[in-house]
């Protein structure tokens, strides 16, 4: 690239629209780090497509408060489909829809996901680049959380890499790129898991009267 390396920067989300910004609310945010993705001038997918990719770690947050992290056996099967001419000066495309994302949390936990059609902003800078996916989780198709969590819908699901590698087809349009970084899953807890986060509150208000 003359002289230097292009430093590319890619932001991939799925975002539901609609989703609660009331402040009472609880939330579940599912962080994952590790992650990689390839674009093949098709497909958005994870760097081992057919098979889960591992991730570094997947830590559960509720209400901006750590309630626990898994380190070992986390792992990530993403698609997003027929994401088509991405114009390397810049523009915006929309994928179909029917993705997925299935997330592996270690032993007989995990996440599936159905994703629906999404919206990629391209934004070329002066040496960074930013996607941007802003479509919706059609669905929640399975889970079995740790630490007691249920997620309910709506969902929205977040990716924030750094490109090492790109390429493009005579300038016109980006055919492929590799890069990393981390994820978010965020959702409404259902309301069992707000039962047992609220019986966990009260525990924990008694041992410190007790204390």
């Amino acid at each position: 690239m003359r002289g230097k390396q292009t430093v590319l920067l890619a932001v991939i989300g799925v975002v539901l629209a609609g989703l609660p910004a009331a402040a009472s609310a609880a939330i579940i945010q599912i962080q994952v780090g590790g992650v990689d993705l390839l674009y093949d001038g098709t497909d958005v997918t994870d760097a081992s497509p057919g098979q889960p990719d591992p991730l570094s770690n997947a830590t559960f947050i509720v209400d901006n408060a750590v309630v626990g992290a898994v380190t070992s056996g986390v792992a990530m099967d993403l698609l997003i489909p027929d994401v088509l001419n991405i114009p390397a000066s810049g523009g915006q495309v929309i994928s179909a829809a029917n993705g997925s994302l299935s997330l592996d949390l270690g032993g007989t936990d995990y996440l599936h996901l159905t994703l629906d059609a999404a919206v990629i902003n391209y934004i070329a800078m002066t040496s960074m680049v930013q996607f941007v996916f802003a479509g919706s989780t059609a669905e929640i198709d399975g889970q079995h959380l740790p630490f007691g969590l249920a997620v309910g819908e709506p969902v929205s699901v977040s990716f924030s890499t750094q490109v090492s590698q790109r390429s493009s087809q005579d300038g016109v349009f980006v055919s492929s790129f590799v890069s990393a970084g981390t994820g978010e899953i965020q959702g409404i807890p259902e309301p069992g898991t707000l039962s047992l986060l609220a019986l966990g509150g009260l525990a924990l208000i008694r041992r410190r009267r007790m204390a």
